[in-house]
């Protein structure tokens, strides 16, 4: 009786795990809230609005164990859940280390990606626009402060 009784509780705890996976939905809405503000803290980018010149950035954090975390992408209506090569949604669970990261592809301009964590019937949603800049704006912007500087530097 002992051993069925062990044979259930490990066949939930195995089932409970398959859930948390299960509860991301596929899409969400543009402006989902969320229920709860304390699963997750996205570390990079540092603020939800950035910018780079690197066609891949790398979204990372920090979050309780066992959280499960999501990542969507924008599509023009709402947030569409971003798929792994075997075509299923890209998910990560949060282990006793209390990490996330997910590398994520950049295309020019604005790409607006949400975050969604989900733990224990409640769920966090952080919103992000990541700016893949031209490399010739930073060039601008680095030759502009260059030229600013080399008109004070007889003055200091």
């Amino acid at each position: 009786m002992k051993y069925i009784g062990a044979t259930l509780a490990a066949i939930l705890v195995m089932l409970s795990g398959l859930n948390v996976y299960a509860a991301h939905p596929n899409s969400i809405g543009a402006a989902e809230s969320s229920t709860a503000s304390d699963l997750i803290v996205v570390k990079k980018p540092e603020t939800n609005n950035s910018a780079t010149t690197k066609t891949t950035y790398g979204i990372t954090g920090t979050g309780k164990n066992g959280v499960s975390v999501a990542y969507y992408k924008y599509d023009g209506s709402g947030y569409s859940a971003i798929l792994n090569s075997d075509g299923a949604a890209s998910q990560t669970k949060i282990g006793a280390a209390g990490v996330f990261y997910k590398q994520m592809s950049l295309s020019e301009g604005h790409n607006k990606f949400a975050v969604r964590a989900e733990y224990k019937g409640l769920s966090q949603v952080i919103y992000l626009d990541i700016n893949l800049l031209k490399r010739e704006v930073l060039d601008n912007v680095n030759s502009f402060t260059y030229d600013v500087q080399s008109i004070f530097t007889g003055w200091i």
